[in-house]
């Protein structure tokens, strides 16, 4: 009995279907992470309808473009799931919003190279400030008796060359070797994850040729018992 006339369809607003899929690419560039991923998640929201029949309930995308499209790499996908509950979120790169595609993801400065601008500029700052200061001490030097207020500047200069030479010219040092350090870890886990992706794909794989076989090897040994139960029922 056919239970083609008893089916009702039904969408609500509330109603959506979230889909995540695994996307292989040659490189593609993320927010929020310094490297290019030759394999990454996408994330596909849709509005949803449900079928209602007598024996069960069918789920279907109301309409084929979905509402919104994300896209993050293995290692941003992996901190969203084991990370809940911390912060604003997880970065993710944005490629659909209302059902209208967003721009593509701009040439954006990484941290390293951020690091490394500030770091030069400063360095920059501070030679143009040795040369101010070293040009006021020659002055200084001509006159025959310093006033308070000449021995207050000198001195200021002085404390100022410390402090950037022994105290934030080390941290810029440490900020660009941390950044690099997290850097090389997140390098690590891109290859770790993609690592584990092909061993299961293989794995997967290995497990169907090994059934395939199984069965092969099952059908040609009933072929095998009923020929010699033919044969034995000819004699």
């Amino acid at each position: 009995m056919s239970d083609f006339n008893e089916r009702e369809r039904e969408t609500h607003p509330s109603y959506g279907l979230l889909g995540f899929s695994r996307i292989n690419s040659n490189g593609t560039r993320f927010f929020g992470s310094e490297l290019e991923q030759g394999n990454y998640i996408q994330m596909r929201l849709y509005e949803a309808e449900v079928e209602h029949t007598l024996t069960q309930d069918y789920f279907f995308a109301a309409n084929h473009v979905p509402i919104a499209e994300v896209r993050m790499s293995t290692g941003q996908f992996a901190e969203m799931i084991t990370s809940m509950n911390t912060g604003d979120g997880i970065p993710c790169t944005i490629e659909m919003i209302n059902r209208k595609k967003v721009a593509e993801l701009p040439s954006i400065e990484n941290r390293k190279e951020f690091v490394h601008r500030k770091f030069e500029d400063r360095m920059k700052a501070f030679a143009k400030t040795i040369r101010e200061t070293q040009l006021k001490a020659k002055d200084l030097v001509k006159k025959k008796t310093l006033s308070k207020e000449d021995v207050h500047n000198l001195t200021h200069h002085l404390e100022w060359l410390t402090t950037e030479v022994t105290n934030n010219i080390p941290y810029f040092a440490k900020c660009f070797q941390e950044t690099m350090d997290e850097v090389v870890l997140e390098a690590k886990l891109e290859v770790e994850n993609a690592i584990q992706h092909k061993i299961n794909v293989m794995g997967v794989a290995a497990i169907q040729s090994e059934m395939n076989q199984r069965l092969l090897g099952t059908t040609l040994h009933d072929e095998y018992i009923k020929i010699v139960e033919d044969n034995e029922q000819e004699k």
